[in-house]
């Protein structure tokens, strides 16, 4: 792998993190007092006129703080999913802005769909992030970690998405009824900025998953092919070894054959007499009276 392939896998890695520890800035909105924590808050309303809220109120994460005269954070009374709807956080309607009334139910969902999705996104992308280094030697690895950052950009997506719509219509809702109201630029920065990320992070791990998939397809068929090759190369092997057998069988039959069709050889020796050994021979008679034959 070249240098532009490491640098990839380090900013994608550095944007795992950085999504990461977003994600958990907004978790911790509202959960810690101190600075800087304490600024972290989705809405702020003037809700001196509601009885039983304080004077200015500001949701986080985990539900309404209160402000003193000093600037303060104070967080008392924190909730999971506590919704941006001081008709719940209050229990009153009693000088409630009227959208906060007749929009109940959509401020309601919205905010606890979204305290949801925040957790689910934290979750997906924290997992991507510890298990992205073994993706490097791991295709399998490789295809969980897109899927986490999947599912994660997802979900990240929607709970800011939730989180800004709820937000900005509860700051209508207070100057609606001329009171004063803001949205946080801040934590509303972290969320948007985690998105980016998380969509950045989609196409990083999306675009190395389709090429270590095209890499494996790729390999798949290069072996086999050789397995194709390596088979006709045996069934060859094969064929040569069958015929030489078969020609070895048939210059063997044809010998048997030839053996078999031709004439007896006659014995070319000629049969020993089974006499002593003694070898009778004729001289000739001489032609004077008185010779004998002799033996």
């Amino acid at each position: 792998m070249g240098v532009f392939g490491w640098t990839n896998r380090l900013v994608t890695l550095l944007f795992l993190a950085g999504t990461t520890l977003l994600l958990i800035l907004i978790v911790l909105s509202g959960a810690i007092e101190s600075y800087p924590i304490d600024r972290y808050y989705w809405v702020q309303g003037d809700t001196s006129g509601i009885s039983g809220a304080p004077a200015v109120s500001r949701w986080t994460f985990w539900g309404v703080c209160n402000i003193d005269s000093n600037g303060n954070t104070h967080c008392d009374s924190l909730a999971p999913a506590d919704p941006i709807s001081p008709v719940d956080n209050f229990g009153t309607t009693v000088n409630v802005p009227s959208d906060f009334v007749t929009n109940r139910n959509t401020f309601y969902y919205l905010t606890r769909f979204s305290f949801c999705f925040f957790w689910i996104a934290l979750a997906f992308l924290g997992i991507a992030f510890l298990l992205y280094i073994l993706s490097w030697c791991s295709y399998a690895f490789n295809k969980v970690v897109f899927l986490l950052v999947a599912v994660g950009a997802l979900f990240d997506l929607a709970a800011v998405s939730l989180q800004t719509a709820a937000a900005v219509m509860a700051r209508n809702a207070f100057h609606s009824a001329k009171l004063s109201s803001n949205v946080s630029a801040t934590l509303f920065g972290i969320g948007w900025a985690s998105v980016a990320c998380s969509i950045y992070l989609f196409f990083s791990t999306g675009a190395s998953f389709i090429k270590r998939a095209y890499q494996s397809h790729k390999e798949y068929v290069e072996m086999q092919k050789y397995k194709e090759q390596a088979l006709m190369y045996q069934g060859k092997q094969e064929a040569i070894n069958n015929g030489d057998i078969a020609e070895s069988y048939h210059i063997n039959d044809d010998l048997e054959q030839n053996r078999a069709s031709a004439a007896p050889v006659p014995d070319v020796h000629p049969p020993e007499s089974h006499q002593s050994g003694i070898k009778f021979f004729k001289i000739r008679r001489s032609q004077q009276p008185g010779d004998q034959e002799s033996v």
